[in-house]
């Protein structure tokens, strides 16, 4: 009886090799030879699941994306309150290995979607589910009287912006910025926007 082949789960493997080398190597180091060597499959096997060192790259992209929103959707289900609204903004921070190598591919992908309409499509996909999902998490936490007033809309760009901006300063200058020193300035500057929307309500505009 032949072997059913799983081409959906062999598409996923092939992806996650060229994360894992775009996350060592960067995207110049990503070709065909360099994915069949890390994924275990021929050049051939490659080709015919990704054409070309774009589709690699493009599938890449994908399944980070995929692989963040995962992490979103499972700290939906496990955490509450404020603990999922900073669970949230943590995901797309490098605060440990994995997440660490899944900021370095974004930001490699950031460049490239300057010129590239396909990636910088799936950059805006990625950022949009991410700010949706802080806005939900802000809409909880209003439920119980944090941040009032605020448009969770605007608020969840303004927050996104800030973990990302961290993020980054993180990845360049872990000396300066560690994940603990991370964390600290991600509360403290949380806990400011609650305590200044307690202090004098308003609601932000939304340009």
């Amino acid at each position: 009886m032949p072997k059913i082949v799983d081409h959906d789960e062999r598409r996923k493997d092939i992806a996650s090799a060229v994360l894992r080398i775009i996350a060592r190597d960067g995207i110049r180091g990503t070709d065909i030879r360099s994915v069949a060597g890390e994924a275990g499959w021929s050049t051939g096997v490659i080709s015919h699941y990704f054409g070309d060192k774009h589709g690699l790259l493009a599938g890449a992209l994908r399944e980070a994306s995929e692989d963040v929103a995962g992490r979103m959707r499972a700290i939906g289900k496990r955490k509450s309150g404020q603990a999922r609204l900073i669970g949230l903004l943590e995901a797309g921070m490098p605060l440990d290995e994995e997440r660490r190598a899944l900021c370095r591919i974004f930001y490699h992908f950031s460049s490239e979607g300057m010129s590239d309409p396909q990636f910088a499509a799936e950059l805006a996909s990625y950022y949009r589910a991410w700010r949706n999902g802080v806005a939900d998490a802000i809409r909880e936490v209003q439920g119980g009287g944090e941040f009032r007033g605020q448009d969770p809309d605007a608020l969840s760009v303004t927050l996104v912006s800030l973990a990302e901006g961290l993020g980054v300063q993180g990845l360049f200058d872990p000396d300066a910025l560690s994940p603990r020193r991370l964390r600290a300035r991600l509360d403290e500057a949380i806990g400011c926007l609650m305590r200044c929307a307690e202090a004098k309500p308003q609601r932000v505009r939304n340009d």
